[in-house]
């Protein structure tokens, strides 16, 4: 008996996409309101359908094999097919939501836009979970194409039509030394800026900073004479010595407060910094993700 003349649970479908979205049992499970061994019964019945594994389990999750990336669009297409001709009345409601997003949203992200997050998150939806990774979005793409992370900023495009790239905020960029710095408090030209030793922001061995690739399109370079991994470790470093960092404006700006620290416009840039937001297509569909792209979005705009 072929596959066409079986009797297919529409549900089965349903499970099978809520896990190709996920890419994890437990969060497709609690995206269609479902006990976890319903979903693996379901995954039982669509392998004996289909002939094929369909999902590896992987340490974090599970991953497609061929033959379930073949059948998922056509698939994905039918249950929207039916899903047009019904009359849906549903309304998505973040405060029922229970999920964990897993985004890179860089150093500065954290910082700045993290506590706000998580603030609105209380509120608003209590039952959604957020994990922070330390590597630079960029680097994310197999991640993102597998659905192990949701979302990414980064000052870097990601150049792949099957990815989503909006502008999701722009920041100037300051120099920020000690209060008695006397090459800061007086602004700063270039030929200062490159004559100025510097502590430099590497979270990875492969990431350059976004003031050096702009140095390297000029053919200069600066001074680095030491490089943190956390971003947070280097105002405390400046204030303390003749080193210069360079900082987006929102927290060269605190930091000044806090720290009593002299800043100034960075002479690199003559324009505001632009810092993206990423994620892939496969999610467009998706009411959560969307309400919480959103949610960023609107976070990035007014804190």
């Amino acid at each position: 008996m072929t596959a066409s003349n079986r009797n297919v649970n529409l549900n089965l479908l349903k499970v099978f996409d809520a896990v190709m979205r996920e890419r994890n049992i437990t969060r497709a499970a609690a995206r269609l309101c479902v006990s976890q061994p319903a979903i693996s019964n379901a995954l039982s019945s669509l392998r004996a359908l289909y002939g094929d594994e369909l999902f590896i389990r992987m340490p974090k999750g599970v991953a497609p094999t061929a033959k379930a990336m073949e059948i998922a669009g056509p698939i994905r297409d039918s249950l929207k097919l039916v899903d047009d001709t019904l009359e849906n009345n549903f309304e998505f409601q973040p405060e029922a939501l229970h999920r964990q997003f897993t985004v890179a949203l860089t150093d500065y992200g954290e910082l700045h836009f993290l506590p706000y997050l998580i603030s609105e998150l209380n509120v608003s939806a209590p039952g959604v979970e957020v994990i922070c990774l330390p590597e630079p979005g960029a680097t994310l793409r197999p991640e993102l194409r597998s659905g192990t992370v949701d979302l990414v900023w980064d000052w870097v495009k990601i150049d792949d039509p099957q990815y989503h790239v909006e502008l999701i905020f722009e920041d100037r960029s300051y120099c920020v030394a000690r209060d008695d710095h006397p090459e800061v408090n007086t602004g700063l030209s270039l030929d200062d800026f490159l004559k100025l030793e510097h502590i430099a922001l590497r979270p990875t061995r492969t990431h350059i900073p976004m003031v050096d690739r702009e140095l390297e399109k000029q053919g200069l370079q600066r001074r680095v004479v030491a490089e943190v991994s956390h971003l947070l470790a280097m105002p405390g470093i400046v204030a303390n010595t003749n080193l210069v960092a360079c900082l987006p404006e929102r927290l060269a700006k605190f930091y000044s407060r806090q720290m009593n620290l002299a800043i100034c416009p960075n002479p690199v840039f003559s324009h505001p910094v632009p810092v993206y937001q990423m994620w892939h297509k496969h999610l467009d569909d998706d009411a959560g993700h969307t309400w919480f792209r959103d949610l960023l979005r609107q976070l990035a705009r007014n804190v």
